[in-house]
């Protein structure tokens, strides 16, 4: 809970220290906490809000459910394959952050990649709430188990303005553990990586 003053204030200073990264930006040049470089545009990934999710039922064939996804540049109406990764909230980061007094715009080493912290928080489990030594914290990062990705298949499809709803059934394991992740912990107007295919 972030009742406290003292909480509250290294919250803020979160926020005031990436905001003016994400504003302070032009033209091409891209802020490092805008950059998606685990989940690139290229290989067709779109950092969508997920507006709703519902369960529709259970059977042999898999867990039917219902998601709808704000619009991205690329509609996903027309393919039969949907991919997901599941993401940390902001809220989640931010909170885990304020415990280890660390700031998530530095730079660190994840995934072959050189990414801001926030973005590698985003990506792995964060139920470890050990110290985290600043130093170490790329080692710490490689150690953390991933969030699930799932691929679906899209049964239907209806877009409604801004919105784009999917009929989708999960396919194997991976996408059940997808599943339950958007049952379970997925709060609504966060945003996610999605493609489809």
């Amino acid at each position: 809970m972030l009742t406290s003053k003292p909480l509250l204030k290294k919250v803020l200073g979160l926020v005031a220290e990436c905001w003016p990264s994400l504003q302070s930006h032009s033209g091409t040049t891209i802020a490092p906490c805008q950059q998606h470089r685990l989940f690139p545009e290229n290989a067709g990934w779109q950092h969508l809000r997920l507006l709703e999710f519902r369960c529709i039922k259970e059977s042999y064939l898999g867990y039917e459910f219902e998601i709808s996804l704000e619009g991205g540049a690329t509609s996903l109406s027309t393919f039969e394959w949907l991919d997901l990764q599941t993401q940390n909230s902001y809220s989640k980061v931010a909170l885990w952050l304020t415990k280890q007094q660390l700031t998530g715009c530095q730079s660190v080493y994840f995934q072959s990649w050189q990414v801001p912290l926030c973005q590698a928080l985003a990506s792995v489990e964060l139920h470890n709430n050990t110290p985290v030594i600043p130093s170490q914290i790329s080692e710490w990062l490689a150690q953390q188990g991933l969030m699930p990705r799932g691929s679906f298949q899209i049964l239907n499809r209806r877009q409604d303005g801004n919105k784009q709803t999917l009929y989708c059934r999960t396919t194997d394991c991976l996408s059940r553990a997808c599943y339950h992740w958007l049952q379970q912990q997925a709060i609504r107007f966060q945003l996610i990586y999605v493609r489809s295919h």
